[in-house]
């Protein structure tokens, strides 16, 4: 799914690399991330045996966050099967307030590992 200004890039392929990137500040969230847990449903019938979902956030409203924590929960159901899944978080070195919500997540998630990655500042 191509990026617009209040929504996220998303590329996810069957092989287990996942990623969704830049700004999620829409309020209609559950439509924007609808089709998202969809393919996820049908992945998670065949998963891959690795899988890696990348997060790289500029913005993040809370009402994605709720969504994501379904995909993080279609993501453990994958781990209960044999598979193996993971989230790479990455944030800004200076976005503290990413890094808290990443952190967050980490404490709630106990089947799936949250990798928190710090990157230097994107340059415009």
């Amino acid at each position: 799914m191509s990026p617009t200004f209040y929504t996220p890039h998303v590329a996810f392929h069957p092989e287990g690399d996942l990623t969704i990137s830049g700004k999620a500040m829409t309020t209609k969230a559950c439509l924007f991330f609808n089709p998202v847990l969809n393919w996820l449903e049908q992945y998670k019938k065949s998963p891959a045996q690795n899988t890696v979902l990348n997060l790289n956030f500029e913005i993040l409203h809370v009402d994605c966050l709720v969504k994501l924590m379904d995909i993080f929960r279609l993501l453990e159901s994958i781990t209960k099967k044999g598979h193996q899944a993971e989230v790479n978080w990455y944030y800004e070195k200076e976005d503290e307030d990413m890094k808290e919500i990443a952190d967050m997540v980490s404490e709630i998630l106990k089947a799936l590992p949250v990798n928190k990655i710090m990157i230097e500042k994107k340059v415009a």
